[in-house]
């Protein structure tokens, strides 16, 4: 059995993020592992990095969200994909709570500045729905949304692997196909992966 921290990281709380979410909670929960949810709209922080790293003061909710990825032996993020980008609310909750000295931290001196990855020994998967097919994103967009969280932010930490589930053109998916898509979730959550 695993800790799995699930962070449902759309802005709206009718949204199909949130039931995704929700649908992968339900199947880790029923295969017993230990599941701690959280819906990022729910938390009181601002998203704005308004002061260097080492000025930055946490809000209470960004310290537990931290002390969840600590606790937690998988990460799964649930979201949408804007402009091949993240939301802004997950990005500005990665920009105040992914910090020096919590997840890596560079060794002075060093030749090379390679981060030490402090969230090391933890996976994650990554589970986003977006409007455009596949096939664009992938190529014409560069799967930017998806290697910029990989490697830029997760894999930086110590997170791997990083898997992914993309459920795409959803602007267009009917009731049948959605609820493949809840199924599929649920299953992943029943594995823990």
């Amino acid at each position: 059995m695993k800790k799995i921290y699930i962070l449902d990281g759309h802005p709206r709380a009718n949204s199909l993020s949130n039931s995704l979410s929700e649908a992968y909670a339900k199947g880790a929960k029923e295969a017993g592992h230990e599941v701690r949810l959280v819906h990022l709209r729910e938390l009181a922080f601002d998203p704005i990095m308004r002061n260097r790293y080492r000025d930055n003061i946490l809000e209470p909710d960004l310290v537990a969200q931290q002390e969840n990825m600590r606790w937690c032996e998988h990460l799964v993020v649930v979201t949408s994909v804007n402009w091949m980008a993240a939301p802004s609310l997950l990005k500005g909750f990665f920009d105040r709570t992914i910090t020096p000295g919590f997840a890596f931290k560079y060794h002075k001196g060093s030749l090379l500045p390679i981060p030490e990855r402090l969230l090391k020994g933890r996976s994650a998967r990554v589970i986003y729905t977006q409007g455009g097919p596949f096939y664009l994103t992938s190529t014409i967009g560069f799967d930017a949304f998806f290697k910029g969280l990989k490697y830029g932010t997760l894999a930086f930490c110590g997170f791997w692997p990083v898997r992914r589930t993309v459920f795409t053109q959803a602007d267009q998916a009917d009731g049948a196909k959605v609820k493949r898509w809840f199924d599929k979730a649920y299953r992943l959550g029943l594995k823990g992966k």
